[in-house]
């Protein structure tokens, strides 16, 4: 069964600009990983200091391949300064499509 992952991000505000442009910049890299079925970056339509995450792995072991990979690693560590709230969940999924 795949691994789908819900990651939410409140932005201090004044920093919108700086998260989006950092987390731009590591889709491309992540959707060619391996296990990666979906990784799509969303915005909250009533709040622009939110992001939302909407991931979807083949596996456990293949998500936590990614979130010890150098480019997730890089970007965790400069994040801090400029967020105010953040959760990752992986969920265990019960019906439907992908994430």
């Amino acid at each position: 069964m795949t691994v789908p992952v819900v990651a939410l991000f409140t932005v201090k505000e004044g920093f919108e600009d700086k998260v989006h442009e950092m987390f731009c910049s590591v889709i491309a890299r992540t959707l060619s990983e391996e296990g990666c079925i979906t990784y799509q970056l969303n915005q909250d339509a009533k709040n622009p200091r939110r992001f939302v995450w909407t991931e979807e792995w083949s596996s456990l072991d293949l998500l936590q391949k990614h979130l010890n990979s150098d480019h997730i690693v890089k970007l965790f560590s400069e994040l801090p300064p400029y967020i105010e709230h953040s959760e990752v969940v992986a969920l265990k999924k019960i019906a439907g499509g992908n994430a």
